[in-house]
C-alpha cells in the first residue's frame, strides 16, 4: 500500500477516535428533533446485532483479508479508497472493542429511528458501497 493510503487510514482512525473521545458522557443537539450527538455504549455489533467475541473475530478476519488483498489491487487510486475506508472503520471499532469492551456510538438521527452510529461505521458503509459500485462498473466495462 502506498504511503498516502496509510496516511488516509491513520487520519480516518484518528478522526473517529477523536470524535468518540470528545463525545464521552456528552449530549449535543445539532438540529432539534432531527440530529443529536448522544454518547452511547454499543456492546454488540453493527446496528446492535450480535455478541462481542464473534464480532472481534470477524473484524480481525476482515482486516487480515483486506491487508492480503491490497497488494493485489491494481489500477487507479479509486480502486484502493473503499478498502482503506473499510479497513480504517473496522480497525477503529475493533480498537474500541478490545480496549473499552464496547464501541462508542454518538450520531443519532431521530427522523428514521435509526440506531446510533459513529464515523467508523460511516467509513465501513461508504467503503462497501464504493466497492460494490466499482465492482459493478468494472464488470460493465468487461462486458462491452
Amino acid at each position: 500500500m502506498k504511503k498516502r493510503y496509510y496516511l488516509y487510514f491513520i487520519l480516518l482512525i484518528a478522526l473517529d477516535q477523536l470524535a468518540k473521545f470528545l463525545m464521552i458522557d456528552k449530549e449535543l443537539t445539532i438540529i432539534p428533533n432531527f440530529l443529536d450527538f448522544i454518547f452511547t455504549k454499543n456492546f454488540a455489533g453493527g446496528l446492535g446485532i450480535g455478541q462481542l467475541s464473534p464480532i472481534i473475530i470477524l473484524s480481525i478476519i476482515i482486516i487480515v483479508g483486506i491487508f492480503y488483498l491490497i497488494p493485489k489491487i491494481k489500477g487507479k487510486m479509486w480502486n484502493m479508497i473503499p478498502f482503506v475506508m473499510i479497513l480504517a472503520g473496522s480497525f477503529s471499532n475493533l480498537f474500541d472493542r478490545l480496549f473499552r469492551g464496547y464501541v462508542i456510538d454518538f450520531i443519532k438521527f431521530h427522523v428514521f429511528d435509526f440506531p446510533c452510529f459513529n464515523i467508523a461505521d460511516i467509513c465501513i458503509v461508504v467503503g462497501v458501497i464504493l466497492f460494490g459500485v466499482f465492482l459493478f462498473m468494472g464488470k460493465k466495462k468487461e462486458s462491452m
